[in-house]
């Protein structure tokens, strides 16, 4: 690699939210050619800290190949951030191009209106039939490090939401023990529909940092985190 790439990489990778106020001046094109000289995981915290719409300038100039790297490499929320912006028809085949969980993902968060909870909720959640046992639970927590699992969310058939079981509690029950003995009422939920800046009035922040998101029938969506202003800005609520 040549010692200007290295350096640049050396930049994108230690300072991304620096990186990401630098790269947002640029004209698309040429952020995009910087992109493609770097790997898709090192550029990804920076694509993703910069504004939406100047991160899907880069994805709209760059070829399918390597748009489709960074989308996968920054994860789903952000990921459907950046498509918000990509015009069609690219931004369709770019989600067809996606593995087939994430495009699943995608397809369902672009199909509400931007300013509603349910386009934001993080689909990435660790969800659990009732009859789980801890032992088996705690087995899917360790091998899906990827997902923040300090709480498991029990679900039914259609993912119909019906508890949530804290980490803490799983650690501490018998390996025979069902998610169902375990689980609580969530501290509260989300509509999907309901709009962002409504959200921060929900009382169940009290008690919890983060709030499952559901549709109609208490069908889990997603997840909205109280320590996530940079994802969801109408969310300026204190603990």
């Amino acid at each position: 690699m040549a010692e200007a790439e290295t350096l640049t990489l050396a930049f994108v990778s230690s300072h991304p939210a620096d990186a990401a106020r630098v790269l947002e001046r640029l004209p698309g094109g040429d952020a995009a050619a910087l992109f493609q000289h770097l790997p898709a995981r090192a550029a990804a915290p920076a694509l993703a800290a910069m504004l939406p719409s100047a991160a899907a300038r880069i994805v709209a100039a760059s070829d399918d190949a390597p748009a489709l790297g960074l989308l996968a490499a920054v994860g789903v929320q952000a990921a459907v951030a950046i498509l918000r912006h990509v015009p069609e028809p690219r931004r369709l085949r770019l989600v067809d191009g996606l593995s087939t969980a994430t495009a699943v993902a995608s397809r369902m968060l672009l199909g509400y209106p931007e300013d509603a909870a349910g386009a934001w909720a993080d689909p990435e959640y660790m969800a659990l039939a009732p009859g789980t046992s801890t032992a088996e639970a705690l087995a899917r927590v360790r091998g899906d490090p990827d997902v923040d699992a300090g709480e498991v969310y029990v679900v039914e058939e259609d993912r119909k939401l019906v508890g949530v079981v804290a980490l803490q509690a799983l650690l501490r029950a018998p390996e025979a023990t069902t998610l169902a003995a375990l689980m609580r009422r969530p501290a509260g939920t989300i509509p999907a529909i309901m709009p962002l800046s409504a959200t921060a009035a929900q009382p169940g922040w009290q008690q919890s940092s983060v709030l499952p998101v559901v549709e109609r029938g208490d069908r889990l969506v997603g997840i909205l985190r109280q320590s996530a202003p940079e994802l969801i800005p109408e969310l300026l609520i204190g603990p």
